[in-house]
């Protein structure tokens, strides 16, 4: 299985004024600095839950497609299509009335052929594409309070230690205070 993000966010879960008043600037001299840091914190943050946390699009590329697929990055909003590259390199989208989707927002969701439906013959080797709509919605208040929390620990660690090598023991200490938050919403298998 290979992921690629086809459409980022459009806002991010923290915003410019949000994160200034956390890390206490008045002055706009490190705005484009803080803006970078929201960024780089959500990305952080969603590669250790393993999650999606404002809406983005990604396509998932498998070999082959069995009965039951488990989606990444919950939480799964839905699945926008299903297609298949054939031997010749022709796209067949997939009927989805062939197929439930099981959307969860604790765990990753899951596709699964209905009784009687099979999948369209495809090549195999990244030939089953599969297009999918995760996070919690499309605005930072969708987006649970401990998340925010954790990214705000990060982005404070990094802003104050910024250019500077600080000590390895602040730096442990930053994480894991940022891991005990994000710890409920991380997803521990895929």
């Amino acid at each position: 299985m290979r992921l690629k993000l086809k459409t980022a966010p459009t806002v991010e879960p923290v915003t410019l004024e949000e994160a200034k008043l956390h890390l206490k600037v008045d002055s706009a001299d490190d705005n484009t600095l803080i803006t970078a840091l929201i960024t780089t914190v959500r990305q952080l943050a969603e590669r250790e839950t393993k999650r999606a946390f404002i809406t983005q699009i990604w396509q998932m590329y498998l070999d082959y497609a069995p009965a039951e697929i488990r989606i990444p990055k919950p939480p799964l909003q839905s699945v926008v299509a299903i297609t298949v590259l054939d031997e010749d390199g022709a796209e067949t989208v997939v009927d989805d009335t062939t197929y439930d989707v099981d959307a969860s927002e604790n765990s990753p969701g899951r596709i699964r052929l209905k009784s009687g439906s099979s999948w369209p013959d495809h090549r195999g080797f990244a030939s089953f594409i599969i297009e999918l709509k995760a996070g919690y919605g499309d605005a930072a208040t969708d987006v649970p309070e401990a998340l925010k929390q954790g990214l705000f620990v990060l982005m404070g660690h990094m802003y104050e230690n910024r250019g500077a090598e600080g000590t390895v023991k602040a730096r442990v200490h930053a994480l894991e205070e940022a891991r005990i938050l994000f710890a409920p919403f991380k997803i521990w298998t895929l």
